[in-house]
């Protein structure tokens, strides 16, 4: 009877455990499940390229991946509709809370409502592409000054005359690291030459890495506050959508730019520096539980879910609309075509998906008007 007692005590203590551990921060495991829908964007693609590219895309979002795949956090419902459980990709407490907010705004939707689900490329799009989003899921600090304090920068800088990115000069600061935790950059895009000593901040890009290895990147304009998009008057950086785009995972050395500025690291030292800190995110990765496929980057599928979203067919559209495709071709008679010009295998005839969404039979969630730029509208269903 004694054991009895003691086996009862011990289940209601880890009923009650697992109970708290969702309301504490007010979350039930049902509030980070969502259907997602895959609609076929091009003849090859298949359910694991959409899998691998929601693994990158959630990679991207802070996901730990306690196993090495999403695995046990998939179940699919039938050919083209899937069930995800984001409580099981390793998600810290403040992301949890995020992704509440937002999985709460998605099951609301007409399209959720009457289609079951909704589109894995709108998905994306609402999380990955969306600056807000971004920020909350990643944990990106608020505000410059919070994240400056937390890393230790070397008063010696590096001096950018001639930049890939930036449209003048750029300064860039690198952090004091013998860790991986230790890892900063701060780029200062501004007005002026560095090289005549007039180069004055007008905004910074902050970069730093996640607990799971993944780049993370912050916009602040000069007093400090967070940006959704790099100013575009002072470069083509764009959204941190973008800086991921160009950056994959890796530190990436300036291009073109030689110049030796007194005061400042040389290009070729900054080069070296580069080389050491990739050498400590390597054995950090390396060491990892999971290593989100690293070893092979395969980020372009996450790519892919939401460039075919933004650039579809009319077959794809005949799909996600669940209406024929003559009464599709009908809907977008009038509408301009193009071929993608990243992947020509996504179609020669491609319509801009702002152009579309208020063609749909139900009302579409908006969604930023550029995923990597600058966008008139973007989402924040959080704050």
């Amino acid at each position: 009877m004694k054991l009895i007692k003691i086996i009862i005590l011990g289940v209601t203590i880890l009923i009650l455990w697992n109970s708290c551990r969702y309301t504490d921060i007010g979350i039930q495991p049902e509030d980070l499940t969502i259907n997602l829908r895959w609609i076929k964007a091009y003849p090859e693609e298949t359910k694991e390229d959409v899998l691998m590219g929601l693994t990158w895309g959630l990679s991207f979002l802070g996901a730990a991946f306690p196993a090495p795949d999403l695995g046990t956090a998939v179940a699919w419902r039938n050919q083209n509709q899937f069930l995800l459980n984001l409580e099981k990709v390793g998600f810290d407490q403040e992301a949890r809370r995020a992704w509440k907010a937002i999985l709460d705004t998605l099951k609301k939707s007409e399209e959720y409502k009457l289609q079951g689900g909704i589109d894995v490329g709108r998905f994306i799009t609402l999380t990955l592409n969306s600056t807000n989003h971004y920020y909350a899921l990643t944990g990106a600090h608020e505000r410059y000054a919070d994240f400056r304090s937390k890393y230790n920068f070397d008063e010696k800088k590096v001096g950018i005359v001639k930049s890939t990115i930036a449209f003048g000069s750029r300064v860039i600061e690198i952090s004091k690291a013998e860790q991986f935790k230790e890892i900063a950059f701060i780029a200062n895009e501004g007005e002026g030459s560095v090289e005549s000593g007039s180069f004055t901040q007008k905004e910074f890009e902050a970069l730093d890495f996640m607990a799971n290895g993944q780049l993370r990147f912050a916009l602040y304009d000069v007093n400090g506050n967070l940006k959704t998009s790099a100013s575009k008057s002072l470069t083509a950086a764009g959204k941190p959508a973008k800086c991921l785009w160009c950056h994959e995972t890796s530190l990436i050395p300036p291009f073109v730019d030689e110049n030796k500025l007194p005061g400042y690291y040389s290009i070729e030292e900054f080069k070296n520096i580069i080389a050491n800190r990739m050498e400590i995110v390597k054995t950090y990765r390396d060491q990892l539980p999971s290593k989100i496929f690293f070893s092979i980057p395969n980020h372009t599928k996450a790519e892919l879910l939401y460039l075919s979203f933004m650039e579809p067919s009319q077959e794809r559209l005949s799909q996600e609309w669940g209406i024929s495709l003559a009464e599709t071709k009908q809907k977008l008679a009038n509408l301009p075509t193009h071929p993608h010009h990243e992947f020509s295998y996504l179609g020669e005839k491609l319509y801009n998906r702002n152009d579309v969404d208020h063609l749909a039979p139900f009302k579409n969630i908006e969604i930023p008007t550029d995923p990597r730029n600058s966008s008139a509208y973007e989402p924040d269903f959080i704050h």
